[in-house]
């Protein structure tokens, strides 16, 4: 079997990149080891297109923004299902909250993004009172569940998905190409997530890799429409059920629920919405992030036919289709540009 590309992982950023170069109207095979853990099938897919801590905008946000939302309709047209949920999201302020909501939202040109007026309308029966919100008006979530399983099945239906352990030993290299058994390409991408860490090619990479954990829960009087921020996020996704996290751990790199992320969930959540949940799943997953927090992508400099998707961290959702589009761009040779801030290079 001959094609332009192999791809090894298929979580988000696999995806993304898949879809893209589908687009262009390339050749690949996909390698999906469906016994690995994916993070991408923990994740809320949460988008916040603000950094709350210092009010400012999320790193390159108004150019990963609109690529954002024409992707998931581009991929909610070809999968012929929804997976793209824009919607608001309510940022608990307390009194000396509001004043910094103010200053930072002109102060910082996010007026495309929010409410520059505090809202101390919103209310709910079940929301614990507060001095006011800060209303994100460009917001929402993406089913990141549903958009793996569903290109998963695009795939299948190509014959363009091997459910196998990716092994090393047998990849081989012929000047310009790759060869892996039967498969030769011309390139081949790691998208690996986390599982990166045991790539032989790129181990030396600075990871800063965090688990974290979050609950599914249904709460059946909240009847709460939009995603509530403060400690935690509470996040509706239908059915009287919502997503609420998210844990964060930096010393621990399993994939075991625990007693104490449970706990300290529940116990934020009580802080901010008076109601009786019911547990309805836990999940644990390790966010695939670099030393600094930046996507990594490009070509191993040993090794020109061997390039890395990776390191999308928690704004995967909001940054993924910017980069897949762009290292699509760059693969395809229609682009000779990586952002500096996420090419390979910095690590060379």
């Amino acid at each position: 079997m001959n094609v332009d590309f192999i791809i090894v992982g298929k979580g988000l950023a696999g995806t993304l990149l898949a879809n893209e170069l589908l687009r262009q109207n390339k050749t690949f095979v996909v390698f999906d080891n469906t016994d690995q853990p994916k993070a991408s099938l923990v994740a809320a897919g949460l988008i916040n297109p603000v950094v709350f801590r210092r009010m400012t905008k999320s790193w390159l946000v108004d150019d990963a923004f609109p690529c954002m939302e024409t992707t998931y309709r581009q991929l909610e047209d070809l999968l012929n299902v929804k997976l793209y949920f824009p919607g608001r999201m309510m940022r608990i302020l307390h009194e000396d909250g509001v004043v910094f909501w103010k200053e930072k939202a002109f102060a910082n040109k996010l007026e495309f993004y929010l409410d520059t007026e505090p809202d101390i309308n919103f209310t709910n029966l079940h929301i614990s009172n507060t001095f006011s919100f800060g209303c994100v008006n460009k917001s929402g979530r993406l089913d990141i569940q549903k958009l793996i399983y569903s290109f998963s099945e695009l795939l299948e239906q190509k014959d363009l998905v091997k459910k196998e352990k990716f092994d090393f030993g047998k990849l081989t290299f012929k000047a310009d190409l790759v060869s892996y058994m039967n498969i030769t390409a011309k390139k081949i991408i790691f998208c690996e997530g986390p599982s990166v860490s045991q790539n032989p090619f790129f181990k030396n990479l600075i990871f800063k890799h965090s688990k974290g954990e979050i609950l599914e829960l249904e709460i059946q009087e909240l009847k709460l429409n939009e995603i509530v921020s403060g400690d935690i996020f509470v996040m509706p996704i239908g059915g009287n059920r919502y997503k609420v996290g998210a844990t964060y751990s930096w010393d621990h790199f399993d994939w075991e629920i625990t007693d104490s992320a449970r706990e300290e969930l529940l116990i934020k959540l009580g802080n901010v919405v008076s109601a009786n949940p019911e547990i309805l799943d836990q999940k644990a997953g390790i966010r695939p992030t670099m030393h600094d927090r930046k996507p990594v992508i490009g070509f191993h400099p040993k090794y020109p036919q061997i390039a890395i998707f990776n390191g999308l961290g928690s704004k995967g959702v909001l940054l993924g289709p910017y980069f897949a589009r762009q290292f699509a761009e760059f693969l395809v040779g229609t682009s000779d540009y990586i952002h500096p801030e996420a090419d390979i290079k910095r690590y060379f």
